[in-house]
C-alpha cells in the first residue's frame, strides 16, 4: 500500500496585497481579464478557509464587496484553480451584503447568467441548514 505524504502548508493570510488585486481585477464584460501573479492572488482567496474570508472582508464597504463578489464569481470561470463549488467566497460575500441590507436585486440573475456553480449565491442546502 502506497501511501502519498504531502508536505503541510499553512493557511495563507489574506493581506492587503490580494485587496489591492481585488480592487484592481480588470473586468471586460463578463470575463476577467489577469496576469498569473493576479490568478495567484485569486486562488489564494478563494481556497482561503471561510473565517479567513469573513475577518479580511469585514472590514470593507459594501460598495467594495459588490465590486469583490463580481471579481471573484468571475474567477471561478476564467482563473485554474478557483472553482471551489460550495466553498466558494462569494457565498460569504453575499451573505454579508444580505445581513448589512445591501445585496443588489440584480446581483443573484447577474451571478446566475456567468456562472456555472450552483452553489451561487446562496450556498449548500446542508451549509445553510447547519448554520
Amino acid at each position: 500500500m502506497d501511501a502519498e505524504v504531502g508536505a503541510w502548508e499553512p493557511p495563507v493570510r489574506l493581506s492587503d496585497r490580494h485587496a489591492r488585486t481585488l480592487d484592481e481585477a480588470e473586468t471586460a464584460g463578463d470575463r476577467l481579464v489577469v496576469d498569473e501573479d493576479a490568478a495567484n492572488c485569486l486562488r489564494d482567496v478563494v481556497n482561503a478557509e471561510a473565517e479567513a474570508c469573513s475577518a479580511f472582508f469585514a472590514g470593507a464597504s459594501s460598495h467594495r464587496l459588490i465590486a469583490w463578489l463580481r471579481v471573484l464569481t468571475l474567477a471561478e470561470r476564467s482563473v485554474a484553480g478557483c472553482d471551489v463549488g460550495a466553498k466558494s467566497p462569494v457565498i460569504v460575500l453575499a451573505r454579508m451584503l444580505r445581513e448589512r441590507g445591501d445585496y443588489p436585486g440584480e446581483l443573484t440573475a447577474w451571478i446566475k447568467s456567468v456562472s456555472s456553480n450552483r452553489f451561487l449565491p446562496y450556498g449548500s442546502l446542508m451549509d445553510r441548514l447547519n448554520g
